[in-house]
């Protein structure tokens, strides 16, 4: 994500021209108290604690950039059964990689009903004044990350059976009769 900077995160930005023929390593290991709540309000959770960032970043196809690297941090969130508090833990993988807008042309084929779709599609995503935000993807990947229906260990559902209980609909059912 380079073409705009979510709202509140920080700003950890990489020009093209800064990053030498061999790479670049980027290391964070700690936010502020600050940038945790910007990333928590960001990501939509309660908290977010013990943050790592481990990126490569490199020249990418002669005029774009490829990062490659990993994100870890804990998340506060709320467990959708017991409705307690709870960390989970979100480890994600990054590789991703840039090249400048105007050289991004669409590739586009026609499917078995004739239809054109876009076949570059999951290639590279838009370089935009030659900077990245390391912080932005960083926010990227641990959304990808985060369980939408957190669970506690050892939580278990249980759902009332079909016959168990009164139909939400027995009240209008007695109006019925």
């Amino acid at each position: 994500m380079s073409e705009a900077r979510p709202s509140g995160l920080p700003h950890w930005p990489v020009r093209l021209s800064q990053v030498p023929s061999g790479g670049l390593d980027f290391v964070r290991d700690r936010l502020s108290e600050d940038d945790a709540r910007a990333f928590a309000a960001h990501l939509g959770v309660q908290a977010l604690s013990a943050f790592h960032l481990k990126a490569h970043i490199r020249p990418h196809r002669g005029d774009g950039l490829a990062v490659e690297g990993r994100v870890r941090a804990t998340v506060a969130q709320t467990c959708v059964v017991s409705l307690e508090a709870m960390d989970n833990l979100i480890d994600e993988e990054i590789e991703v990689s840039y090249r400048p807008q105007e050289v991004l042309k669409p590739v586009l084929v026609e499917d078995e009903d004739g239809i054109a779709i876009d076949a570059g599609i999951d290639s590279d995503d838009p370089l935009i004044g030659g900077t990245i935000d390391l912080a932005a993807i960083a926010a990227e990947f641990l959304a990808l990350g985060i369980d939408p229906y957190p669970r506690k260990p050892g939580i278990d559902f249980d759902a009332p059976s079909a016959g168990e209980g009164a139909s939400p609909f027995a009240a209008l059912a007695k109006l019925k009769r």
